[in-house]
């Protein structure tokens, strides 16, 4: 009697299956340890992996910061996520004065406001992903990182196209963005 031929399919797909569940188990960044230390070609590579699309951004920003290469990844991320929510505090703070200051202009008004609201619980989703950082649950922090990435798109989304805004406002906008890409990022590698 031979052996079905639904047995023979699955078994000489059992490898290949058995490949997937590994890789889907395994992160891909397993690779790295949260005690690993920073050196700069580790920043290059960590912000190759990056989804903001801009490695020299990532590498130019964080490299910026004199701790950067003088800690390890853990300590990295924690500080990734902090310059980003110290960014977000002078974009609110700087949204909140515009926004005294727009005058009869209702929409730039309000276009502030909202900014100065979603900045607001975008810097509060930073600081919950600080404190679970310092516990390190990744997964919930990456979490938090993503929603303060959320709420930083709707701020940039409101001065997208032709307004009466000063320029920088919406390149602050896209730096915090990039910003908050990286911290997600950042915060997802050890999930």
């Amino acid at each position: 009697m031979g052996i079905s031929c639904i047995t023979r399919n699955t078994c000489s797909m059992l490898p290949l299956l058995l490949l997937l569940m590994i890789l889907f188990i395994i992160p891909l960044s397993s690779s790295f340890a949260p005690t690993d230390i920073v050196t700069k070609d580790l920043l290059n590579e960590l912000c190759s992996q990056s989804t903001i699309g801009s490695r020299n951004f990532c590498v130019r920003w964080l490299t910026a910061d004199n701790r950067t290469t003088s800690t390890n990844i853990q300590g990295l991320i924690e500080l990734t996520v902090e310059n980003t929510r110290a960014f977000g505090q002078k974009n609110i703070e700087m949204m909140r004065g515009y926004a005294r200051r727009s005058g009869n202009d209702t929409q730039l008004k309000n276009a502030y406001e909202s900014c100065t609201n979603s900045y607001g619980i975008a810097i509060k989703e930073l600081e919950g992903a600080q404190a679970l950082l310092r516990n390190s649950s990744y997964q919930l922090a990456c979490y938090a990182a993503s929603k303060a990435l959320d709420y930083a798109y709707s701020c940039k989304d409101q001065f997208e196209g032709p307004s009466n805004e000063p320029a920088f406002v919406l390149k602050r906008s896209e730096k915090f963005v990039g910003m908050c890409h990286i911290a997600r990022d950042f915060t997802r590698l050890f999930n």
